[in-house]
């Protein structure tokens, strides 16, 4: 999962001159969540509601061609079978932040 937010936050940020930023906190119920934010291109609003479709690419990914539209769908389809979530955050021309929500020990899910 991190290699594939990773890999979308450098792709998607390429020219920028800008730092991707990893942040970690605790949040409430005992969750973790780890963001990963970049400044790049961000995705179009009309965009977000599908970035974690399988094979969906959006403009994007259209203009980048190396775009396979698996990446977020496979994240988010790692995150529901561990019992974690996935959320994405973006505005286009100012970046995404993608926070993964890891679920406390006691409440992951079953495999």
């Amino acid at each position: 999962m991190l290699n594939q937010l990773l890999s979308n936050a450098i792709k998607y940020s390429a020219g920028t001159n800008t730092k991707i930023r990893f942040t970690a906190r605790e949040a409430e119920a005992d969750e973790v969540h780890l963001s990963i934010q970049d400044s790049g291109i961000g995705i179009p609003e009309a965009d977000l509601k599908r970035v974690f479709r399988p094979f969906y690419t959006g403009e994007n990914g259209r203009k980048y061609r190396e775009s396979t539209g698996m990446g977020l769908y496979l994240v988010q389809e790692i995150c529901q079978r561990l019992g974690h979530r996935v959320e994405l955050v973006s505005q286009e021309g100012a970046g995404t932040t993608v926070t993964l929500i890891f679920a406390p020990r006691g409440k992951l899910t079953q495999l």
